[in-house]
């Protein structure tokens, strides 16, 4: 019975997918899945995936991280970073559906995108680049050199295989398909990882539109100008709004603009003349999405305010890296643990006070113990981060040792 229920479910993919699409039957994982005493097999590999990422603890903590800047602990409306995750989602399936793909694939693919996104938004993640990149040494920087960077698609990889701790292995054990879907979003990959790469300019570009337009950073007006907005109310004539509030045009626009670019892509791609061919846009589509995007870089993403909240963003992050890089003992111990296991190190709380500074001196020369401290500040939410941040400052935590400090201790 059990095998009979999984060849049936393969069977029936296989009938409704295109031929360039992935099968579940074809599905592999890094180690053999874990027995929890399933009588069945009642979902095929990638609904595991997708059920796997929604029960991570990374994926919870998405809801309190703002899309960009920081998110305010009183907005009840705007965007975070797991309704924008839901959001590609829902376009990543309509498109994929459309184009007889892997939707199952599609949905973990899209769901997982964004577990490596640290707290501020894309000002957070460059403020961790710059430390792991080496662009900080001797300029307050812990003159570390290049230790690879950081991006958010390698540390979702990293969330995914590595920190995410639910079973006696590390991570929760994806398939290979998704777990290439995650690391090049932003490159070619499958079929499915470029409809969520899609997805994910769509959705961004679109509902950062629209949380301006219902903020009042932009007026109604100024958008309509926009080449896409123009294309939407040729389209729907009488039926697009002339009269009524801000709320209904913004809804309007959003609706509106969501199925005219969806349904470019579904048909570019159709129309693409050679079986499984890169996802492509119908014609224009591709222009008037770059001119919305530029529209919101230039008039949302920008400007006094999103300076104020990147410097802010990077005070936090940068402040932080350097009180736990100096001062190991400001760690939470799960923190700790995961440096004994990684480090091969004594637990930190069981040494004697005597040895704690030899000990940290050794920590600061080891890369491994500062990706460990990426991993965990790129895990926290907004609010914890800036609360974590104003603690250490109340208490005077211990500033970054400079460059030349380091060389000093790599020679004693």
């Amino acid at each position: 019975m059990p095998e009979s229920t999984r060849k049936a479910l393969e069977r029936e993919e296989d009938r409704r997918l295109a031929p360039h699409a992935l099968r579940s039957a074809d599905a592999t994982r890094q180690r053999p899945l874990e027995d929890d005493g399933r009588a069945f097999d009642y979902r095929l590999p990638y609904q595991r995936d997708r059920d796997r990422i929604v029960y991570s603890r990374a994926f919870r903590r998405l809801r309190q991280k703002a899309v960009a800047g920081i998110l305010p602990a009183y907005e009840d409306h705007r965007r975070n970073r797991l309704t924008h995750t839901l959001e590609v989602t829902q376009v990543a399936r309509t498109v994929g559906r459309a184009l007889a793909l892997n939707e199952d694939l599609i949905e973990a693919i899209a769901l997982a995108h964004d577990l490596g996104q640290p707290p501020f938004g894309p000002a957070g993640e460059r403020a961790l680049d710059d430390l792991l990149a080496g662009r900080l040494d001797g300029r307050g920087g812990p003159g570390l050199g290049d230790l690879g960077g950081f991006s958010r698609s390698d540390q979702a990889l990293r969330v995914v295989d590595l920190l995410e701790k639910r079973y006696e292995h590390p991570g929760l054990n994806l398939c290979d398909a998704t777990r290439e879907g995650i690391a090049k979003l932003a490159g070619a990959g499958s079929l499915e990882a470029q409809v969520v790469a899609v997805a994910v300019r769509l959705a961004s570009a679109l509902h950062d539109l629209d949380d301006a337009l219902q903020a009042r950073v932009v007026d109604p007006a100024e958008v309509e100008r926009l080449a896409a907005v123009r294309s939407l109310k040729k389209k729907l004539g009488a039926g697009y709004p002339q009269r009524g509030g801000r709320f209904m045009k913004a809804n309007a626009i959003h609706r509106g603009l969501t199925h005219l670019l969806v349904t470019g892509v579904i048909l570019g791609s159709r129309e693409s003349p050679t079986t499984g061919a890169p996802i492509a846009w119908g014609r224009g589509g591709e222009e008037l999405l770059r001119d919305l995007e530029a529209f919101v870089e230039r008039r949302v993403l920008t400007g006094s305010e999103a300076d104020r909240i990147e410097a802010i963003g990077r005070r936090a992050v940068h402040g932080l890296f350097a009180a736990y890089f100096a001062d190991p003992s400001l760690l939470d111990d799960h923190v700790l643990l995961r440096a004994k296991e990684q480090l091969g190190v004594r637990y930190w709380r069981d040494l004697p006070r005597s040895e704690r500074e030899r000990e940290a001196r050794r920590y600061r020369l080891d890369p491994r113990m500062t990706r460990l401290l990426a991993d965990h500040l790129s895990s926290m939410t907004d609010a914890y981060a800036l609360a974590e941040h104003a603690r250490l400052l109340a208490i005077g935590a211990v500033p970054m040792p400079s460059a030349e400090q380091l060389r000093r201790e790599e020679t004693t």
